[in-house]
């Protein structure tokens, strides 16, 4: 990867984002913060509610652009873990995804418009959606788009590298 690209980990309560040829930092946010936290209420969610998740996840990664100002100009962002795979399944509607799939920002917009106005009952019918996922991939979006919109993206790259293969 080219030095400069965010590499972020997407666990339950944290973002671990690791800049190629730099550091390593964890966001203490995650889709199941998001779950527990400004999405707990409704089924689905508010708007305000998803005005707030996303609005967590912009401060936290303007928390970490105020630490690392350079890490505005990265030249690409690649998003790891079972989360990032799942959104990735649902737009393309199959379990199957390319190891660096490119997930284009308009069509992430598309997935969470989607699946954001469907209680947990009709979600899960979604083509591809893990039954695991099922109720955090809203969050999930979340995460992804936030990430998207501080960082100016027209896309992100889902990819199956794991932590521990990437040298940093």
């Amino acid at each position: 990867m080219t030095p400069g690209t965010l590499l972020i980990a997407i666990a339950d309560h944290d973002l671990t984002v690791r800049v190629v040829g730099g550091g390593v930092y964890v966001l203490p946010v995650g889709p199941l913060t998001l779950q527990a936290g400004p999405l707990a209420d409704g089924d689905p969610p508010a708007p305000a509610a998803l005005t707030n998740a996303l609005g967590l996840i912009e401060d936290h990664l303007d928390d970490l652009v105020i630490e690392l100002p350079s890490i505005e100009a990265t030249p690409g962002v690649a998003v790891t873990g079972p989360y990032a795979d799942a959104i990735a399944r649902v737009e393309l509607g199959t379990v199957d995804v390319p190891s660096s799939y490119e997930l284009r920002r308009a069509d992430a917009d598309e997935v969470f418009r989607t699946l954001a106005v469907e209680p947990v009952a009709e979600r899960r019918h979604n083509p591809g959606l893990p039954t695991d996922h099922v109720e955090s991939i809203i969050a999930t979006c979340c995460v992804i788009l936030a990430i998207m919109r501080r960082f100016d993206l027209s896309a992100a790259t889902i990819t199956t590298v794991h932590d521990d293969e990437t040298a940093c």
